[in-house]
């Protein structure tokens, strides 16, 4: 009764999160990956509880309690959802139902891009150092739309520029063809920016400190993404980078099944 209940509150939890009206839309959306379908198999909700729970707490996979599945099974079916991109398309209709919830039209026109570089747990893994802001780790390229909903994702090694991070994002970008303005921070001056930017039929805006300014100072349209970025720091498992493999990283380790 105790597993049980877990799992109902659980489900409770995901409905009131991605903001859908029962549970069969769980269900159908988590079948488009083929999920076991044995009356002896896992169910799918205890896999996405432990998936939730490894998001929440961190550390590696082998440490899940012993009242969620056997974290090999876990994660052949995180990693098999991964590759289906059922992550990639449920954080797509995450974003459009919020922004519908809001008023919004469901596909965005504006778009924020921006990066953070974090640090990585001990774990073998590509990883570089980012001289500028002093972190040997990854750096995390998330584009969102006005209101802070995340569009798209990557991660990459701290080493790669801001400049040249774009690129990364062109398989997310891809489900959002009705982006007209791309907002930079100054980092992205470069005219392969303006060029990506333009190739995808969105306007190159760089949005930077005034001349002279000094200390702590809100931007317009900026803020909005390091709010996004404040948001991952709710869950113990994103303040570190803690994969081996930098698509693992990108999964739902992202806040694809949190509140932001």
């Amino acid at each position: 009764m105790g597993t049980e209940g877990h799992r109902t509150r659980h489900l409770a939890r995901l409905k009131e999160i991605v903001s859908v009206p029962a549970e069969e839309e769980i269900v159908r959306w988590l079948a488009r990956a083929d999920p076991p379908r044995s009356r002896t198999a896992t169910p799918f909700a205890a896999v996405v509880q432990a998936i939730a729970w490894h998001l929440r707490v961190g550390g590696p996979w082998r440490a899940l309690p012993p009242s969620l599945p056997p974290w090999r099974t876990v994660y052949g079916w995180f990693r098999r959802w991964l590759d289906r991109g059922l992550f990639d398309a449920r954080l797509c209709e995450i974003a459009k139902l919020r922004r519908r919830a809001t008023g919004r039209r469901s596909l965005p026109r504006l778009a924020i891009i921006d990066t953070q570089a974090v640090k990585c747990s001990a774990v073998r893994g590509p990883r570089g150092y980012d001289a500028g802001k002093q972190v040997l780790g990854r750096k995390r390229v998330a584009l969102v739309d006005a209101d802070g909903n995340w569009l798209a994702v990557a991660v990459l090694p701290a080493s790669v520029q801001d400049r040249d991070t774009s690129p990364a994002l062109n398989q997310g970008l891809s489900a959002w063809p009705s982006l007209r303005l791309a907002i930079f921070d100054g980092a992205f001056t470069a005219d392969d920016c303006r060029a990506w930017a333009n190739f995808h039929g969105m306007r190159h805006q760089v949005v930077s400190r005034a001349p002279g300014q000094k200390g702590f100072v809100v931007l317009p349209r900026r803020w909005v993404v390091e709010r996004s970025f404040g948001w991952l720091t709710h869950c113990g498992g994103l303040l570190r980078e803690p994969a081996g493999r930098l698509d693992v990283a990108a999964g739902p380790g992202h806040a694809r099944w949190r509140e932001c």
